[in-house]
């Protein structure tokens, strides 16, 4: 998919039938059965030959692409309905001045979700090594002037110091996989640790980390070597459905507690966080 990055804001924005079904779908409710009536609402913006649409979206400037990142696609048309209890308990955990690791970014869904807050001083360190990805995520940072609230590393999350290989899904985007051999891109892998110590982190207050069942190996070698002053005091993770019980487990076993689960993810609070 082409993603137009010179082009200024405003040039793809919705008209005519894509408009009208993105109107209708910000005056929804959230609750169950509305849901159903957005994933019907947006088939126009979905089903477009127009490749990106420019949409403002909890008070910031996006463009986002409508096809082959299914997280991408429905940030873009139903945004008040993804992620919708993980996004309210992430802004319960931020404030002005906090630290938001956004490990997996992806094209930045939580990354700017947190930034939309305008805390002062806030900061994210976000990770993501997929090329189309950064390139998207530092051209929104840049439509809003936020590229310096942003330390944004293009590499992977690993256990210990390595290159590996990335894997692109071929038709979602935010499935990509890091393997340690194939035939794909190369990047950097670099454990947690040392990019929280290159960001200059003297703590952490909230996490999200997807990095597509890779989050065991990576979290137990954070936990094995970081101070406890550095361990997230709030962690988004998917926990529930097939391959979530390891994960659920260490951060348990770690000091965390399970404050609630969503479809797909578990919210997690360390105990006796320290001050």
């Amino acid at each position: 998919m082409t993603f137009d990055t010179t082009s200024p804001w405003g040039t793809w924005k919705p008209r005519g039938t894509a408009a009208v079904s993105l109107k209708l779908i910000d005056l929804l409710p959230t609750s169950g059965p509305f849901r159903k009536l957005a994933f019907l609402l947006r088939k126009p913006v979905k089903n477009s030959t127009q490749e990106v649409f420019d949409r403002e979206i909890w008070g910031l400037k996006m463009r986002l692409g409508t096809r082959g990142n299914l997280t991408e696609q429905r940030w873009l048309t139903m945004p008040n309905f993804h992620d919708a209890p993980e996004r309210e308990a992430l802004r319960s955990a931020l404030h002005p001045g906090a630290v938001f690791l956004d490990v997996g970014a992806n094209a930045g869904f939580y990354t700017f979700w947190a930034l939309s807050q305008s805390h002062a001083g806030l900061r994210v360190i976000a990770v993501e090594p997929t090329q189309v990805m950064l390139e998207r995520m530092r051209h929104n940072l840049a439509t809003n002037d936020l590229t310096s609230s942003v330390t944004l590393f293009p590499c992977a999350v690993t256990p210990t110091p390595c290159e590996v290989v990335i894997e692109e899904h071929a038709g979602n985007i935010g499935q990509t996989a890091v393997r340690t051999e194939g035939t794909g891109r190369k990047v950097p892998g670099r454990p947690l640790l040392d990019l929280l110590l290159e960001a200059k982190v003297t703590q952490v207050d909230a996490m999200k980390i997807d990095i597509e069942g890779y989050e065991v190996p990576v979290l137990e070698a954070f936990f094995n070597t970081a101070p406890r002053s550095l361990w997230p005091r709030f962690i988004i993770g998917e926990i529930v459905g097939e391959g979530g019980e390891p994960l659920k487990n260490l951060l348990i076993s770690n000091g965390y507690r399970l404050d609630r689960c969503t479809k797909m993810n578990g919210i997690l609070v360390l105990r006796d966080a320290p001050p």
